[in-house]
């Protein structure tokens, strides 16, 4: 955040395009990739909100693209910073985490709770491959923080919305593991954590009201009264679009500059 001049260095667009879409790919793709047969029973799925439902034969060339992507993107970021070992090394990592998370044998999104740490490992790479780009200290405490309270929220309320095709297939979640009820009491505790480390780390009232609304939202549509699949489309819409402004918001106040 506040770091305004690195909007003319060109290794910060790359990485950011790099983002967008070659690693995009690798995490969304590869997951489709290996949940075909669970995702043809998911009636939620073969939307823009969602994610797609496609035939192994659709994407029968997928992992070699995210492979290509992946490794093209790195290398034209290693070009510019001169960083070769460390992205090297940071690729190689992400690699693993992605197929740990969706290939056997350990394929740890069906074998819940191990899901849990390893979505939030694999967002912290984000956060690393930023700092070695654009020559970066490592965030603050409050940041990590943050972001794993707003990673496993996030994750446990996704789980949460997909708790029925999941529990048909016989899919091992942390949701399916515990169950319903746990399942909205650990995604209102998650909730209630991101805004206590809101309120100690960062001293400021918008971002503070976005962590309490996210409890009282949570609780009023899932917990009190209950939505259906249009409703809770509507709800995820909102939440990102106020999750992004908010993001420029941070930005500009630098509330996670190391």
């Amino acid at each position: 955040g506040q770091k305004y001049y690195l909007l003319s260095s060109l290794p910060f667009w790359l990485g950011l395009l790099y983002a967008l879409f070659p690693l995009n790919l690798l995490v969304y793709g590869l997951n489709d990739f290996t949940d075909v047969e669970l995702d043809a029973k998911n009636e939620r799925k073969g939307n823009f909100m969602y994610g797609a439902k496609c035939s192994l034969k659709q994407m029968q060339d997928l992992p070699r693209i995210i492979v290509l992507l992946n490794v093209v993107g790195i290398a034209v970021l290693a070009l510019f910073t001169g960083k070769w070992g460390a992205l090297t090394l940071w690729l190689v990592i992400c690699f693993a985490v992605n197929a740990a998370y969706n290939v056997e044998p350990l394929r740890l999104s069906s074998k819940g709770p191990w899901e849990l740490p390893c979505v939030v490992f694999g967002f912290s790479g984000v956060t690393a491959l930023a700092s070695i780009v654009n020559n970066l200290p490592w965030a603050p405490m409050g940041f990590w923080a943050h972001m794993t309270c707003l990673v496993l929220r996030t994750q446990l309320w996704t789980e949460f919305l997909d708790y029925e095709p999941d529990l048909a297939c016989n899919r091992r979640t942390t949701s399916t593991l515990v169950g319903r009820f746990w399942s909205k009491a650990l995604v209102v505790l998650f909730l209630s954590m991101e805004a206590l480390v809101t309120w100690y780390f960062f001293e400021d009232t918008l971002m503070r009201t976005f962590s309490f609304s996210g409890i009282i939202s949570f609780m009023a549509l899932e917990v009190v009264r209950g939505t259906n699949d249009r409703e809770k489309k509507k709800a995820m819409k909102a939440q990102n679009a106020l999750g992004l402004s908010l993001v420029f918001w941070i930005w500009h106040k630098g509330l996670f500059a190391a």
